[in-house]
């Protein structure tokens, strides 16, 4: 018997005590009158009885204790003896690597694709990947709260933490947990629960619930047609707290959604202006404390990025209207006007030779970016033409409306007799009285230039203390500004490779292509 005696009975007095074990329905053990070492389900299916007492005894075992598997040295959990052999005839541990990030063990060929997924994970998906692995592998079973703990505990203590050691550092308590894992009582169904698993909302009270009893809460505010709050007071769940719930993402997508809607009414009913997400698949909403400023705004459930007045890919330093004539230029720049400068500019100075050669060997990655932002142009274009003939400027925070039919009055951000929310401040006003929308004059690409200084001239342009993010010096000749980083400029002489490399990063994250502000001469400080 795998007792710490190993003790031996004949197969007669074996079957006998297994027997009574089988009658009495209790828990197999080496032997009744000599030994209560306890059997595990492995120390069972290798008796060698009959096949009929052994699933029969089966149905008894408490022991969670798992066998060790010979060839990796992890413990395994199995149900029938052939699963236990299936492992160990198939288990690759001489091709076993642990991941630098995650700890966890892959063989040779999937190392190098995990790795690469893994070292994008914030640490705490790194250990969770740990602990997932884990659990299934130690000799007796715990709970994730306590493997975390025990993780956590080894680290502090300076301890190896690599799967081997948490789990041979295991064995050596046996079934009982050798820490205390902290837990405190939900407040609604009195409950004492691990740390892990109680929410702490961000009401005054911190009131404290239980995951179950936290998503019951929600469920019931929702049944009622009532916002989401805390579920002992009324303060208001954020979108940050919703995201918090343990449900399935199309649940939590339905709890955001469903919150969005109720705090809209209520901003609605009860402010002067709002803003709302312009991603048609998105629900956020929030108040504007002041509709008529501008700032960035990023949504709490998509992360879009935008602007609180025009809703488009949010600009710094320049106004709504400005960013319209800007893009127009910034476009002719990138498909007309580059080569030609760089041309000029190479056979005036020598220097910029190399930037000329540059240009030529990126041709092929230049047209592609002139493609999107050509794109980008055209799109900007059927949309200047369309609110030209169909829209007008809020009279109060100069938002872009349009009357889309009905009695000449108008709310800013919604119908007037409620629907369609939009952003907005929420001013009544007469559609016929508002002053009409002026879209950008469309001259085409080939009709409009840039006021550029002759490329003589660029040595005495000096934009001083503004220095290049690129080459660190100070900025001479054309400077380049983008309008939509808070703070990224660059000199001629980078410019090309530069917002080259800009725009492929842009592109790598699928975001809208970055529109540079051009400016020939020094500004005055107070335009900075």
């Amino acid at each position: 018997m795998p007792c710490r005696s190993q003790h031996i009975y004949c197969l007669k007095c074996l079957q006998e005590s297994m027997n009574e074990h089988i009658q009495s329905k209790t828990a197999p053990v080496c032997h009744t009158n000599v030994c209560d070492y306890e059997l595990s389900r492995h120390d069972v299916s290798c008796l060698p009885l009959d096949e009929n007492i052994i699933q029969e005894l089966l149905d008894f075992v408490k022991n969670t204790q798992r066998p060790q598997c010979p060839v990796c040295q992890f413990y395994v959990d199995f149900k029938t003896m052939d699963d236990l052999q299936r492992h160990v005839f198939s288990c690759p541990s001489e091709n076993m690597i642990p991941c630098e990030y995650c700890h966890c063990l892959y063989n040779m060929e999937r190392l190098d694709a995990h790795t690469r997924q893994c070292r994008n994970l914030s640490r705490a998906q790194q250990q969770q990947a740990l602990i997932d692995f884990l659990l299934l592998r130690t000799k007796y079973p715990i709970t994730e709260p306590q493997m975390r703990m025990f993780i956590e505990y080894r680290k502090k203590n300076r301890l190896a933490f690599d799967p081997h050691s948490i789990v041979d550092a295991l064995v050596e308590f046996g079934a009982v947990f050798p820490l205390e894992v902290p837990t405190r009582d939900c407040e609604v169904c009195l409950e004492a629960k691990v740390y892990d698993d109680v929410f702490v909302f961000g009401c005054d009270e911190s009131h404290k619930l239980c995951y179950g009893c936290f998503e019951d809460a929600c469920v019931a505010k929702m049944n009622s047609n009532e916002v989401l709050t805390c579920g002992l007071c009324t303060y208001q769940l954020l979108d940050g707290e919703i995201k918090q719930l343990r449900v399935s993402d199309d649940r939590k997508r339905e709890f955001l959604d469903y919150q969005a809607q109720k705090t809209f009414s209520i901003y609605r009913d009860g402010t002067q202006g709002v803003i709302k997400c312009p991603n048609q698949r998105c629900k956020w909403i929030a108040e504007a404390r002041n509709p008529t400023d501008r700032f960035s705004v990023t949504c709490k459930i998509c992360d879009f990025q935008f602007c609180s007045l025009c809703s488009q890919q949010y600009h710094y330093r320049t106004t709504c209207q400005q960013l319209r004539e800007i893009t127009q230029r910034w476009v002719i720049w990138c498909n007309t006007e580059r080569g030609t400068y760089l041309q000029a500019r190479a056979q005036q100075d020598a220097n910029f030779r190399a930037q000329l050669e540059d240009y030529e060997r990126q041709r092929a990655a230049n047209e592609q970016r002139n493609a999107e932002l050509r794109q980008r142009y055209d799109e900007l274009i059927a949309d200047e033409n369309y609110k030209g003939q169909n829209c007008r400027l809020c009279p109060n925070c100069q938002r872009v409306v349009q009357h889309l039919g009905g009695c000449d009055s108008m709310i800013c951000g919604q119908n007037y007799h409620g629907g369609d929310q939009q952003s907005g401040c929420g001013r009544r006003f007469n559609w016929s009285q508002a002053r009409p929308y002026m879209p950008i004059a469309n001259n085409g690409v080939q009709q409009v230039r840039n006021d550029l200084p002759r490329p003589e001239e660029q040595q005495a342009i000096v934009h001083k203390d503004i220095r290049c993010d690129s080459c660190h010096q100070e900025v001479q000749g054309i400077r380049f500004d983008c309008c939509h980083c808070a703070s990224l400029i660059f000199c001629e002489k980078c410019e090309q490779r530069a917002t080259l490399e800009h725009a492929n990063q842009i592109r790598d994250e699928h975001k809208q292509q970055h529109v540079f502000q051009i400016i020939p001469r020094p500004l005055h400080r107070n335009t900075e």
